[in-house]
């Protein structure tokens, strides 16, 4: 909220650096043994990003005759300053190379902190990058930036075997689209950003609740341990797909009536090559958010897990957000009329629900055909975090062993000290 409201940088740079504080503790608040080094690198790259800002914004009042009012930089645009401001919001947008840090810090977040995280930090930048960046003649780097975004996450979705690993490299392409839109810059395109950024709040935390559900009742978060829980856990399988639906544009859910409005603007501009994209990158969130997360989740191979529904608060709070996800999805005016630009947008045209329905169809049968080669595999895929990973190990370890206990657990568990030792995947 203070990044939000802030009225100049003075006030966003407190509050971002304050956001990003609050989102470390929200993973060490988990206790598993792999959070304690995910937190540590989460605030190594937020801290490097504010102080990126924090430069900038030296530079832009010392630009600026000493005023740090925030507002459109596109009379400062390619100074140094506005350089460094970009970069900034761009590592908390997790454009890659620089968003390595979500899908290592989302999945060792608790269960309900991750819900939480999917809400802010990402969909934060892209409110400043509106009101920062967004020009009507467009800005070409951050267009290609948030395409490649929306492919990069699909692609990394393949090689996940992590439920929320897989969910957060899925933040990382549908946040894609909303930067994409910000480099369009013309009206339907800001709005298309807007109205995604709210929708993606939404199914994000309906995607995350049902998957920390099946974790919080099952204990296992690898999909290659799970199978079977459709007998047991039929209550949150049909919340979850109403999620998966969502961000995969399924008509009647809420996600059609925001990231169509990305496409279209794209394909108004006749940007070719990036309409071609963005599409190809919804192709690849329904066939692994929607296909191989809920199959290998819930049905595939029965593993024998004993999994039951979540308590009665969890099934309320993803009923929520599925009610909500349906609701603008079947009114999508409720969502326009608050848009920073009047609209007459129609997602519901003939034309664009056939070429959506034909697209999730032919990517089912995609799936299906392509089954045996999508197995996932227990081994975690490596990013751009390998480096940081690996030269800051020491430091690391030296850093938090006098902090052993801020992430002991009471009562009878894993020793203490567990939570300080390297984890698997730490080693990569």
């Amino acid at each position: 909220l203070g990044v939000t409201f802030a009225g100049d940088f003075i006030s966003l740079y407190l509050f971002w650096e304050l956001m990003a504080i609050s989102s470390a503790l929200l993973v060490w608040q988990s206790r598993e043994p792999g959070a304690g080094r995910a937190g540590f690198r989460y605030l190594l790259v937020h801290i490097v990003g504010g102080l990126v800002l924090l430069a900038g914004i030296v530079l832009y009042g010392s630009e600026h005759n000493n005023s740090f009012a925030f507002g459109n930089m596109a009379a400062f645009e390619h100074t140094a300053a506005w350089w460094l401001i970009l970069i900034a919001f761009l590592i908390n947008a997790a454009v890659p190379p620089l968003g390595a840090w979500l899908p290592d810090a989302y999945p060792e977040a608790s269960v309900t902190g991750a819900v939480f995280m999917t809400a802010f930090t990402t969909k934060s930048a892209i409110y400043v990058l509106i009101r920062g960046f967004a020009v009507p003649g467009g800005t070409e780097i951050i267009i290609w930036l948030g395409a490649g975004m929306a492919i990069y996450g699909v692609v990394y979705a393949v090689l996940e075997n992590d439920a929320r690993r897989l969910l957060a490299y899925h933040i990382i392409s549908q946040v894609g689209y909303m930067v994409c839109a910000v480099g369009i810059g013309t009206k339907l395109a800001i709005n298309g950003a807007t109205s995604h950024a709210f929708a993606h709040i939404l199914y994000k935390a309906l995607l995350f609740m049902g998957a920390g559900a099946v974790i919080q009742m099952t204990g296992r978060r690898k999909l290659s341990e799970m199978g079977g829980l459709y007998k047991t856990m039929p209550i949150t399988l049909t919340l979850y797909m109403i999620g998966a639906f969502a961000i995969s544009a399924v008509p009647l859910v809420s996600g059609v009536g925001s990231k169509s409005m990305i496409v279209s603007a794209a394909g108004e501009q006749h940007l070719t090559w990036i309409f071609l994209t963005l599409t190809l990158a919804s192709a690849g969130t329904f066939l692994h958010t929607g296909l191989k997360l809920p199959y290998y989740m819930f049905f595939g191979k029965d593993t024998g897990l004993q999994g039951k529904e979540p308590p009665t608060n969890m099934l309320v709070a993803m009923g929520l957000a599925a009610t909500a996800c349906v609701v603008i999805g079947l009114f999508p005016n409720l969502l326009y009329q608050h848009l920073p630009y009047d609209t007459d947008y129609i997602p519901y045209t003939v034309h664009h629900v056939t070429s959506t329905l034909g697209m999730l169809a032919f990517t089912a049968l995609g799936f299906f055909l392509l089954l045996k080669h999508l197995d996932p595999e227990p081994k975690i895929s490596l990013d751009t975090d390998w480096f940081y990973r690996q030269s800051t190990s020491p430091p690391l370890n030296t850093l938090m062993s006098p902090r052993a206990a801020s992430f002991r657990t009471t009562g009878p568990g894993p020793r203490p000290d567990a939570a300080l030792r390297p984890a698997p995947e730490a080693l990569f």
